[in-house]
Protein backbone atom coordinates (compact mmCIF):
# COMPACT_ATOMS: atom_id res chain seq x y z
CA UNK A 1 0.00 0.00 0.00
CA UNK A 2 1.34 3.51 -0.46
CA UNK A 3 1.50 6.24 1.47
CA UNK A 4 -1.52 8.09 -0.08
CA UNK A 5 -3.83 5.31 0.34
CA UNK A 6 -2.60 4.02 3.73
CA UNK A 7 -3.38 8.11 4.71
CA UNK A 8 -6.92 8.07 3.37
CA UNK A 9 -7.52 4.45 5.22
CA UNK A 10 -6.19 5.85 8.36
CA UNK A 11 -8.19 9.30 8.21
CA UNK A 12 -11.11 7.87 6.98
CA UNK A 13 -11.44 5.83 9.86
CA UNK A 14 -9.88 8.46 12.80
CA UNK A 15 -12.56 10.80 11.45
CA UNK A 16 -15.40 9.98 13.26
CA UNK A 17 -13.16 10.53 16.80
CA UNK A 18 -10.51 12.45 15.89
CA UNK A 19 -11.63 15.53 17.54
CA UNK A 20 -12.01 13.71 20.92
CA UNK A 21 -8.87 12.55 20.66
CA UNK A 22 -6.76 15.14 20.51
CA UNK A 23 -9.12 17.91 22.24
CA UNK A 24 -10.63 19.55 18.99
CA UNK A 25 -13.39 22.07 19.85
CA UNK A 26 -14.82 25.03 18.11
CA UNK A 27 -15.35 27.58 20.73
CA UNK A 28 -13.50 29.77 22.63
CA UNK A 29 -10.70 27.77 24.03
CA UNK A 30 -9.12 26.64 20.31
CA UNK A 31 -10.57 30.31 18.58
CA UNK A 32 -7.64 31.48 20.96
CA UNK A 33 -4.84 28.55 20.15
CA UNK A 34 -5.40 29.15 16.59
CA UNK A 35 -5.58 33.30 16.87
CA UNK A 36 -2.72 33.10 19.06
CA UNK A 37 -0.21 31.45 15.86
CA UNK A 38 -1.98 33.91 13.42
CA UNK A 39 -1.06 36.68 15.52
CA UNK A 40 2.51 35.60 15.70
CA UNK A 41 2.54 34.83 12.09
CA UNK A 42 0.43 36.93 10.08
CA UNK A 43 1.14 40.78 8.69
CA UNK A 44 -2.57 40.82 8.48
CA UNK A 45 -5.82 40.50 10.81
CA UNK A 46 -8.57 39.73 7.53
CA UNK A 47 -8.26 37.62 4.55
CA UNK A 48 -10.50 37.97 1.38
CA UNK A 49 -10.62 34.62 0.48
CA UNK A 50 -8.72 31.64 2.50
CA UNK A 51 -7.72 28.07 1.65
CA UNK A 52 -6.57 25.30 4.13
CA UNK A 53 -5.00 21.84 2.51
CA UNK A 54 -5.07 18.78 4.70
CA UNK A 55 -7.90 20.57 6.59
CA UNK A 56 -8.50 17.58 8.61
CA UNK A 57 -11.76 17.90 10.45
CA UNK A 58 -12.01 21.62 10.12
CA UNK A 59 -9.76 22.72 13.41
CA UNK A 60 -7.76 25.22 11.76
CA UNK A 61 -9.60 27.16 9.02
CA UNK A 62 -13.17 26.94 11.08
CA UNK A 63 -10.91 28.48 13.70
CA UNK A 64 -9.25 31.03 11.60
CA UNK A 65 -12.67 31.98 10.29
CA UNK A 66 -14.36 32.56 13.95
CA UNK A 67 -10.97 34.60 14.82
CA UNK A 68 -11.72 37.18 11.99
CA UNK A 69 -9.49 36.01 9.86
CA UNK A 70 -11.23 34.34 6.90
CA UNK A 71 -14.02 36.27 5.08
CA UNK A 72 -14.38 33.23 2.61
CA UNK A 73 -13.43 29.84 3.80
CA UNK A 74 -11.87 27.14 1.31
CA UNK A 75 -10.70 23.36 2.30
CA UNK A 76 -9.48 20.07 0.82
CA UNK A 77 -8.43 17.00 2.22
CA UNK A 78 -7.35 13.66 0.79
CA UNK A 79 -9.91 11.58 2.78
CA UNK A 80 -13.37 11.82 2.46
CA UNK A 81 -14.28 10.88 6.36
CA UNK A 82 -12.49 14.25 6.91
CA UNK A 83 -13.93 16.36 4.94
CA UNK A 84 -17.59 14.87 5.71
CA UNK A 85 -16.49 15.70 9.39
CA UNK A 86 -15.34 19.07 8.05
CA UNK A 87 -18.59 20.23 6.70
CA UNK A 88 -20.29 19.05 9.42
CA UNK A 89 -18.99 21.00 12.12
CA UNK A 90 -18.87 24.23 9.40
CA UNK A 91 -22.62 23.59 9.47
CA UNK A 92 -22.91 23.60 12.94
CA UNK A 93 -20.98 27.01 13.58
CA UNK A 94 -22.57 28.40 10.62
CA UNK A 95 -19.56 28.44 8.23
CA UNK A 96 -20.34 28.47 4.27
CA UNK A 97 -17.58 26.27 3.76
CA UNK A 98 -16.08 25.30 0.22
CA UNK A 99 -14.96 21.61 0.61
CA UNK A 100 -13.42 19.56 -1.93
CA UNK A 101 -11.68 16.05 -1.60
CA UNK A 102 -7.91 16.99 -3.16
CA UNK A 103 -4.40 15.57 -2.90
CA UNK A 104 -2.24 18.46 -1.83
CA UNK A 105 0.49 17.59 -4.57
CA UNK A 106 -2.36 18.27 -6.93
CA UNK A 107 -5.20 21.07 -6.10
CA UNK A 108 -8.04 21.35 -8.03
CA UNK A 109 -7.60 25.10 -7.96
CA UNK A 110 -7.16 27.71 -10.95
CA UNK A 111 -3.93 29.75 -10.74
CA UNK A 112 -4.34 32.99 -8.03
CA UNK A 113 -7.41 32.02 -6.46
CA UNK A 114 -6.74 32.93 -2.75
CA UNK A 115 -5.32 35.62 -0.69
CA UNK A 116 -3.97 32.82 2.23
CA UNK A 117 -3.27 29.70 1.80
CA UNK A 118 -2.84 27.67 5.34
CA UNK A 119 -2.14 23.90 6.72
CA UNK A 120 -1.99 22.41 10.02
CA UNK A 121 -0.29 19.60 10.69
CA UNK A 122 -0.18 17.64 6.85
CA UNK A 123 2.87 18.07 5.52
CA UNK A 124 4.27 15.49 7.34
CA UNK A 125 1.43 13.05 6.26
CA UNK A 126 2.75 13.73 2.30
CA UNK A 127 4.92 11.95 0.41
CA UNK A 128 6.26 14.79 -1.37
CA UNK A 129 6.01 18.18 1.22
CA UNK A 130 7.95 20.29 -1.52
CA UNK A 131 5.13 19.30 -4.50
CA UNK A 132 2.78 20.65 -1.94
CA UNK A 133 4.30 23.62 -1.27
CA UNK A 134 5.14 25.00 -5.17
CA UNK A 135 1.33 24.05 -5.09
CA UNK A 136 0.22 26.52 -2.30
CA UNK A 137 2.40 28.90 -4.32
CA UNK A 138 0.60 28.20 -7.93
CA UNK A 139 -2.85 28.83 -6.61
CA UNK A 140 -1.94 31.88 -4.28
CA UNK A 141 -2.89 35.46 -5.85
CA UNK A 142 0.04 37.56 -6.32
CA UNK A 143 1.06 39.63 -2.70
CA UNK A 144 -0.50 36.25 -1.22
CA UNK A 145 0.81 34.33 1.77
CA UNK A 146 0.82 31.38 3.13
CA UNK A 147 0.78 29.85 6.88
CA UNK A 148 1.37 26.33 7.54
CA UNK A 149 1.91 25.15 11.56
CA UNK A 150 1.72 22.11 13.95
CA UNK A 151 4.65 20.31 12.27
CA UNK A 152 6.92 18.33 13.89
CA UNK A 153 10.34 19.24 14.02
CA UNK A 154 13.15 16.63 14.23
CA UNK A 155 14.62 17.09 17.26
CA UNK A 156 11.17 17.81 19.31
CA UNK A 157 10.20 14.24 17.62
CA UNK A 158 12.56 13.02 18.97
CA UNK A 159 12.13 13.66 22.56
CA UNK A 160 8.69 13.29 21.96
CA UNK A 161 9.05 9.76 21.07
CA UNK A 162 11.17 9.69 24.43
CA UNK A 163 9.14 11.04 26.75
CA UNK A 164 6.39 8.64 25.24
CA UNK A 165 8.46 5.93 26.12
CA UNK A 166 9.19 6.19 29.59
CA UNK A 167 5.93 7.51 30.61
CA UNK A 168 4.60 4.23 29.33
CA UNK A 169 7.14 2.04 31.31
CA UNK A 170 6.51 4.62 34.45
CA UNK A 171 2.94 3.93 34.00
CA UNK A 172 2.94 0.60 33.81
CA UNK A 173 4.96 0.53 37.02
CA UNK A 174 2.84 2.32 39.00
CA UNK A 175 -0.36 0.01 38.34
CA UNK A 176 1.72 -2.57 39.87
CA UNK A 177 0.99 -0.22 43.24
CA UNK A 178 -2.24 1.19 42.36
CA UNK A 179 -4.35 -1.37 40.51
CA UNK A 180 -7.04 1.32 39.25
CA UNK A 181 -4.15 2.87 37.33
CA UNK A 182 -4.08 -0.62 34.52
CA UNK A 183 -5.85 -1.05 32.02
CA UNK A 184 -7.83 -4.11 31.18
CA UNK A 185 -5.94 -6.43 29.02
CA UNK A 186 -7.62 -6.10 25.10
CA UNK A 187 -9.84 -8.49 23.75
CA UNK A 188 -7.96 -9.87 20.74
CA UNK A 189 -7.97 -8.78 17.10
CA UNK A 190 -11.74 -10.61 16.93
CA UNK A 191 -13.17 -7.66 19.02
CA UNK A 192 -12.13 -4.97 16.87
CA UNK A 193 -13.96 -3.17 14.79
CA UNK A 194 -12.92 -2.44 10.76
CA UNK A 195 -11.68 1.26 12.08
CA UNK A 196 -10.42 0.34 15.29
CA UNK A 197 -8.17 -2.30 13.18
CA UNK A 198 -7.18 0.26 10.55
CA UNK A 199 -5.97 2.59 13.09
CA UNK A 200 -3.81 0.07 14.72
CA UNK A 201 -2.48 -1.32 11.70
CA UNK A 202 -1.63 2.00 10.16
CA UNK A 203 -0.52 4.11 13.17
CA UNK A 204 3.39 4.02 12.06
CA UNK A 205 2.74 4.17 8.23
CA UNK A 206 0.82 7.78 7.92
CA UNK A 207 3.67 10.25 9.34
CA UNK A 208 6.11 10.68 6.61
CA UNK A 209 8.24 12.99 7.93
CA UNK A 210 10.07 15.43 10.43
CA UNK A 211 11.66 18.92 9.56
CA UNK A 212 14.66 20.85 10.31
CA UNK A 213 13.73 24.57 10.19
CA UNK A 214 16.53 26.00 8.17
CA UNK A 215 15.98 23.32 5.46
CA UNK A 216 11.98 23.51 6.00
CA UNK A 217 12.67 27.59 5.05
CA UNK A 218 14.94 26.57 2.15
CA UNK A 219 12.53 24.58 0.66
CA UNK A 220 9.66 27.16 1.02
CA UNK A 221 12.01 29.66 -0.85
CA UNK A 222 12.82 26.63 -3.66
CA UNK A 223 8.99 26.64 -4.17
CA UNK A 224 8.97 30.45 -5.00
CA UNK A 225 8.18 31.97 -2.03
CA UNK A 226 9.87 35.22 -0.45
CA UNK A 227 9.95 36.96 2.51
CA UNK A 228 9.92 33.26 4.46
CA UNK A 229 9.54 32.92 8.33
CA UNK A 230 10.13 29.83 10.19
CA UNK A 231 9.74 29.95 13.75
CA UNK A 232 8.68 27.22 16.11
CA UNK A 233 7.59 26.76 19.70
CA UNK A 234 6.52 24.05 22.40
CA UNK A 235 9.11 22.77 24.59
CA UNK A 236 8.55 22.03 27.85
CA UNK A 237 5.13 22.22 27.25
CA UNK A 238 5.60 19.60 24.56
CA UNK A 239 7.63 17.04 27.11
CA UNK A 240 4.70 17.39 29.56
CA UNK A 241 2.02 17.68 26.90
CA UNK A 242 3.26 14.23 25.02
CA UNK A 243 3.60 12.89 29.04
CA UNK A 244 -0.26 13.57 29.11
CA UNK A 245 -1.09 11.94 26.20
CA UNK A 246 0.51 8.82 27.20
CA UNK A 247 -0.85 8.70 30.68
CA UNK A 248 -4.42 9.40 29.28
CA UNK A 249 -3.74 6.85 26.17
CA UNK A 250 -2.90 4.42 29.42
CA UNK A 251 -5.28 4.57 31.87
CA UNK A 252 -8.64 3.45 32.14
CA UNK A 253 -11.16 6.24 30.94
CA UNK A 254 -11.94 8.11 34.11
CA UNK A 255 -9.38 6.84 36.42
CA UNK A 256 -7.59 10.40 36.36
CA UNK A 257 -10.62 12.29 37.78
CA UNK A 258 -13.55 14.67 36.09
CA UNK A 259 -10.78 17.73 37.38
CA UNK A 260 -7.56 16.22 35.27
CA UNK A 261 -8.64 17.56 31.67
CA UNK A 262 -9.15 21.49 32.96
CA UNK A 263 -5.63 20.95 35.45
CA UNK A 264 -3.56 19.15 32.42
CA UNK A 265 -5.41 22.61 29.86
CA UNK A 266 -3.86 24.98 32.54
CA UNK A 267 -0.27 23.24 33.14
CA UNK A 268 0.13 23.52 29.15
CA UNK A 269 -1.06 27.30 29.04
CA UNK A 270 1.81 27.95 31.52
CA UNK A 271 4.40 26.05 30.43
CA UNK A 272 3.87 27.20 26.64
CA UNK A 273 3.91 31.27 28.18
CA UNK A 274 7.54 29.90 29.65
CA UNK A 275 8.66 28.16 26.94
CA UNK A 276 7.96 31.48 24.59
CA UNK A 277 9.14 34.23 27.19
CA UNK A 278 12.15 33.02 28.48
CA UNK A 279 12.99 29.37 26.51
CA UNK A 280 12.33 30.70 22.94
CA UNK A 281 15.29 33.26 23.60
CA UNK A 282 17.55 31.46 24.64
CA UNK A 283 17.87 28.15 23.09
CA UNK A 284 17.85 26.50 19.85
CA UNK A 285 14.69 26.58 17.53
CA UNK A 286 15.14 22.99 16.77
CA UNK A 287 14.71 21.99 19.51
CA UNK A 288 10.89 23.10 20.02
CA UNK A 289 8.50 20.62 18.40
CA UNK A 290 6.17 22.33 16.43
CA UNK A 291 7.04 24.64 13.19
CA UNK A 292 5.52 27.47 11.68
CA UNK A 293 6.06 28.49 8.35
CA UNK A 294 5.07 31.85 6.46
CA UNK A 295 6.04 32.88 2.79
CA UNK A 296 4.65 34.96 0.54
CA UNK A 297 4.12 35.39 -3.31
CA UNK A 298 5.74 38.34 -4.97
Amino acid sequence: MDAKQANILYHDAAARSYDAKWSISFDQRCISYVRQRAERMLPRTHYARVLEIGCGTGFFILNLWQAGYVERAFACDISPGMLAACLESARLIGCDLDARAADAESLPYEDGSFDLVIGHAFLHHLPDPAAALREAHRVLARGGALLVAGEPTRKGDRMARVVGRLTSRAVRTAAEFAPKLRKPPPEGAASLTQDERILQDLEWDVDLHTFVPEETAAMARRAGFHSVRVETEELVSSVVGWAVRTLEAEVPPGALGARWGAFAYRTYLRLYDLDQRFLYRALPKDLFYNLLLYGEKA
